[in-house]
């Protein structure tokens, strides 16, 4: 659970996350930056003298709603994830404008293997709902992390059918975690809950609910994402906005084509004339793209005949074994799992890509080349 100085940090007005890291890094800690002087504040980018002001004139009352909000937190078993938790998602952190802050509740893990998120129009029509059904089966054998953002259509389609497949899902709210919205997908969020999934959100608990948060959701959703699958969307809306954000992410990005005549294909046919996606109609498509194999078991070993004659060291032969289990992983993860810092995992991926043994993969990942499985 975060603590008073962290949830104080992530309440105060004008100051978001891109902001909220910067502080950090130059102070070292929530805590710190409460005692900073005015002075010390100008120093870093982005404070000019009317946020340093504010914030310092404001501290009494940020620490007395933070205390509030812990409290809250508390009483509705929510979770108050900050930014330097090993719990904090590992995508979501590679992101300059990831909250510094989130909600969860819920028990999901949020660094799962393989992420997909499926998004599209709240006018879902049938076929985009007979697309996810046969998708939601083929997918299964993958069991990958489903990711939506609980809003009529196709979210809530995709929650429910990861669920009918018992795969593990996840809901991005724009509103705070003391209500579902909309209310009529109470029950899909409680067996998301009973299912060991989760529910998550950057807003402060008992927040009134504000249009302007659904775009900042949608840049969650792409974040949290290995691919963005859009199965319906009209030429505007949430969905076009979340596959724009996952490009910038450097995300992969697919879309569901349909017929020239329907209205909600128009997006999907959009992002594919444009270079912006890719073309999926089965999830054998995300799997290709994804250079995911149902056939790399963790359970595989490598086949080590193939480094014979090859000088290994023993970080070289920690981060194969590392990627034999997890099939793949980022740096992050990579980190994380084998204690050795990023710098020194560089150096190491980078050898184990000019000995031919790994493959990098959209999205800062790694996998290990297919002729050593």
């Amino acid at each position: 659970m975060a603590n008073l100085y962290e949830v104080a940090l992530h309440l105060a007005e004008g100051i978001g996350g891109v902001i909220a890291r910067r502080l950090l890094a130059r102070f070292g800690s929530a805590e710190e930056i409460f005692k900073a002087k005015k002075s010390q504040m100008l120093q870093v980018e982005g404070i000019g003298s009317k946020i340093g002001e504010e914030f310092l004139q404001k501290q009494p009352q940020l620490l007395k709603k933070a205390e509030k909000e812990l409290q809250n937190a508390e009483k509705l078993h929510v979770e108050l994830i900050f930014f330097t938790d090993v719990r904090y998602p590992i995508r979501l952190k590679q992101v300059e404008d990831a909250p510094i802050l989130l909600y969860e509740k819920g028990v999901a893990s949020l660094n799962e293997d393989k992420h997909i998120a499926i998004v599209g129009t709240r006018n879902a029509t049938q076929y985009g709902k007979e697309f996810i059904e046969q998708f939601m089966t083929e997918i299964k054998p993958y069991n990958p992390l489903i990711i939506s953002g609980m809003a009529y259509g196709i979210d809530i389609m995709a929650h429910r059918e990861a669920l009918k497949n018992n795969l593990l899902t996840i809901g991005i709210m724009a509103n705070s975690l003391d209500t579902v919205y909309p209310a009529v997908h109470r029950n899909v969020a409680q067996q998301i809950l009973d299912n060991q999934g989760s529910l998550l959100s950057e807003t402060p608990l008992f927040t009134k609910l504000d249009p302007r948060r659904f775009p900042a959701r949608n840049r969650i959703i792409a974040a949290l994402a290995d691919l963005v699958l859009v199965v319906e969307s009209k030429k505007k809306g949430g969905a076009l906005l979340t596959a724009q954000y996952a490009n910038d992410y450097n995300r992969e990005v697919g879309a569901v084509p349909g017929s020239v005549w329907q209205e909600t294909s128009q997006g999907c046919h959009w992002l594919i004339r444009k270079n912006l996606a890719h073309l999926v109609t089965s999830a054998n498509d995300v799997a290709e793209i994804m250079n995911w194999d149902i056939a790399k078991k963790r359970e595989q070993k490598i086949a080590f005949k193939t480094l014979e004659g090859l000088e290994l060291s023993e970080k070289e032969k920690a981060i194969l074994k590392l990627l034999t289990e997890r099939n793949q992983a980022s740096i992050d993860e990579m980190s994380l799992a084998s204690s050795y810092s990023l710098n020194e995992l560089a150096v190491v991926l980078l050898d184990l890509e000019m000995k031919d043994l790994i493959v990098a993969l959209p999205g800062k990942r790694f996998t290990l080349k297919k002729s050593l499985v």
